[in-house]
């Protein structure tokens, strides 16, 4: 099955930033560029400046006046201009630039190229100097809070702009988080009551499949352990009842020998009451192995030759068997040189299991046949017998084939049942390592 091909989230949102960036950097650059051209053309066409400049220069006539400066006394003049915090101050007379606190020395205002020095002589006024008159301009940098004030209003609605293309851009990813939360809340009520949309090919849609196939694998568990309660409770039920019957006629037994003053018939009900003893043990010890296999806990397994796992306990079957009254036929036992994990514990109770079910049910006057099978991945061992005429009258809840197959599965096996009216086949197969 080929994988699909998702779209990473990191590379959705970084894209998005990219565009997002890029267009506030050109929004940015445009009110940059507007703000700019119009606050040049009202600062430069109005008298903006020059109602900022005229106060200055009537402050600095007056200071020039009362320390009787000349207008070549550049370091009064600088200090003048330091308290007073001029950005730019120029001094010229006869077309020849005597102090400018941007540059040092005399420089003649026809020659120069610099364009500031040419603008200011637009707005020159004259002070009188103690060594005569001359052209100031002085200048103090006030609307330089409103271009700065309009460069952050312009960085501002860039950044809205990039935040608000971001938003929009990652929409439809949060309101899918949102929707998978909502469903996630629903869970508490019922498992049922959820359902997870898979949308996109990203992480978060990759993340809504698999919390969707959590999901349904939960639902899909909890219907399995409710059948298996419910499979359990009328496991117990029946059993109960399969109990109560061998019981009765057990206590029955017991109170007519105590009734009883002959010895003869005294063991002849002892006998009775010993058979029933022994079919309430043979339902608890299979009760008891059922709830067993289904405990949960860590079964105990371990790697060893097929002969080794089976050898001894196929003998004791046949033994005991044979000190039963039946006659075995083994058809063909041959042991392949190859490994098998298993559970002792397991192999011994299904077999007792098995010697159980063919004592009460088998006929005793045909053999029962032993036969084992090897296909080089899986070794089979099969026991078949004849049902005896009298086995209807016996009561079976199967419980004991249940437990039989439960426990092959759990030694990574199977059990295989073959019946007629007149022929029973169990066949145990275990895959080999």
């Amino acid at each position: 099955m080929a994988k699909t091909k998702t779209r990473s989230i990191t590379q959705k949102i970084m894209i998005l930033f990219a565009l997002s960036m890029a267009a506030s950097l050109t929004l940015f650059f445009i009110l940059f560029s507007t703000t700019n051209y119009i606050l040049d053309d009202i600062f430069q066409n109005s008298n903006f400046r020059k109602d900022i400049s005229d106060p200055l220069v009537s402050r600095f006539q007056y200071y020039v006046t009362e320390k009787n400066l000349k207008a070549t006394e550049t370091f009064a003049i600088r200090d003048w201009a330091e308290e007073n915090k001029v950005d730019y101050f120029t001094i010229s007379r006869e077309n020849l630039l005597l102090y400018d606190n941007a540059y040092m020395g005399k420089i003649p205002l026809d020659d120069t190229e610099s364009e500031q020095l040419n603008y200011t002589r637009l707005y020159m006024s004259n002070v009188r100097f103690a060594d005569g008159d001359a052209d100031v301009f002085i200048y103090k940098n006030v609307e330089r809070k409103y271009y700065f004030t309009a460069y952050a209003i312009s960085a501002l609605l860039s950044g809205c702009a990039g935040f608000v293309i971001v938003l929009f851009g990652i929409q439809k990813e949060v309101l899918y988080i949102v929707e998978l939360g909502n469903e996630v809340n629903k869970m508490n009520s019922g498992l049922e009551n959820a359902s997870f949309r898979v949308m996109g090919d990203d992480e978060i849609s990759s993340l809504a499949g698999a919390i969707e196939h959590m999901r349904t694998d939960l639902i899909e568990k909890q219907e399995n352990e409710l059948k298996m309660k419910k499979a359990q409770d009328n496991l117990v039920l029946g059993m109960a009842h399969d109990l109560r019957t061998p019981l009765t006629s057990l206590m029955a037994y017991i109170e007519i020998v105590k009734r009883q003053d002959n010895l003869e018939n005294v063991s002849g009900y002892s006998d009775k009451a010993l058979q029933k003893a022994f079919e309430i043990k043979n339902l608890s010890d299979q009760l008891f192995d059922f709830f067993l296999i289904n405990s949960g806990e860590k079964d105990k397994f371990e790697v060893v030759t097929v002969e080794y796992a089976f050898s001894d306990y196929l003998s004791e079957l046949c033994n005991y068997l044979g000190t039963q009254g039946f006659s075995v036929e083994v058809q063909e036992l041959s042991w392949p040189n190859q490994n098998v994990s298993v559970s002792f514990d397991y192999i011994g109770r299904i077999m007792n299991n098995i010697q159980s079910n063919i004592v009460k049910y088998a006929d005793k006057t045909k053999p029962v046949y032993l036969d084992t099978k090897c296909d080089g991945k899986t070794f089979c061992i099969s026991v078949e017998n004849t049902v005896s005429a009298n086995a209807n009258k016996n009561s079976s809840n199967g419980i004991g084939l249940k437990n039989i197959n439960l426990m092959m599965k759990k030694m990574n096996g199977d059990c295989v049942i073959h019946t007629t009216k007149s022929i029973f086949i169990i066949e145990l197969i275990i895959n080999m390592l």
